[in-house]
C-alpha cells in the first residue's frame, strides 16, 4: 500500500522477498520477471512485525521484529514460524545474520545482542558494547567473531562470541548512523559498510584487513 514502507530485501531461491513492518508481512515476486507481487502474512504475530531478514539459502531464512520476536522459515512464500516469542528479549530487533545453519547473531534497541549456536532453537542474551544505545547492524565473521554497528555511528567487534567488545574507529564515526555491514564472505578480509552522516549524506566505507581499519 501507499502508506506501507519496505524495510528489507533478500533473494531466496527463485524469489525476491521484501518485508514490511507497516503491513506486518512478506511480499514476494519472481526475481526474473518481477511482474506480480504476492503478499504472505501467515505466521506473523500482530504487534510483533518484521524489521530485518537474512537468508542463508533457499531453506534457511530468519526474520526479526518488534517485541523481541524472531521468526524462521523454510519457504517465505508459504509461512513463517516463531522461534522466540519475545522470551530472550522484548526489545525491537533491528538486524540478523547467520554464519551457517547453526551460528547466528541478532541485535536491536537498547544495546540488545542475542546469540544462537543451534539455528535459533535457543537464544542467549549477551551484554552489548554500547549501554542504552540501539544497535542497527550485525555480521557473524566467524564462530566467535562478531561485528555490530550502532545508531550513533559506532562500529564494534568481538572475538570471543560477544563477551567483550572493541570499537573500530572509521572516518566519520560518532556522527550519523551505521546502516549496514557486509564482507565478501565470512572470514574474508574485504568488507563494506554503509554509513549515513548527520547531514545526512550516504557513504560507503571499505576494509581490506578484516575490519580492523
Amino acid at each position: 500500500g501507499s502508506n506501507e514502507d519496505p524495510d528489507a530485501l533478500v533473494c531466496v531461491g527463485d524469489y525476491i522477498i521484501v518485508i514490511s513492518n507497516d503491513s506486518c508481512s512478506i511480499h514476494y515476486a519472481d526475481k526474473d520477471t518481477l511482474g506480480t507481487w504476492t503478499e504472505m502474512a501467515t505466521g506473523f504475530v500482530a504487534a510483533h512485525c518484521p524489521n530485518a531478514i537474512f537468508s542463508l539459502d533457499a531453506s534457511h531464512t530468519w526474520i526479526v521484529g518488534d517485541g523481541g520476536y524472531i521468526y524462521s522459515t523454510e519457504d517465505p512464500t508459504v509461512s513463517v514460524t516463531v522461534q522466540d516469542a519475545g522470551v530472550t528479549s522484548t526489545q525491537i530487533l533491528r538486524a540478523v545474520h547467520f554464519l551457517d545453519t547453526q551460528r547466528g547473531l541478532v541485535v536491536g534497541n537498547v544495546n540488545t545482542v542475542l546469540v544462537t549456536d543451534n539455528g535459533g532453537l535457543t537464544w542467549t542474551s549477551k551484554t552489548g558494547p554500547a549501554v542504552g544505545v540501539s544497535l542497527t547492524v550485525c555480521w557473524v565473521d566467524g564462530q566467535n567473531r562478531f561485528f555490530v554497528g550502532s545508531e550513533v555511528a559506532r562500529l564494534y567487534y568481538s572475538e570471543d562470541g560477544g563477551d567483550t567488545w572493541t570499537e573500530t574507529a572509521f572516518p566519520g564515526s560518532g556522527a550519523g548512523t551505521v546502516r549496514d555491514i557486509k564482507f565478501v564472505s565470512p572470514g574474508h578480509p574485504v568488507g563494506f559498510m554503509a554509513h549515513s552522516t548527520a547531514t545526512p549524506a550516504g557513504r560507503i566505507l571499505r576494509t581490506l584487513d578484516h575490519g580492523y581499519t
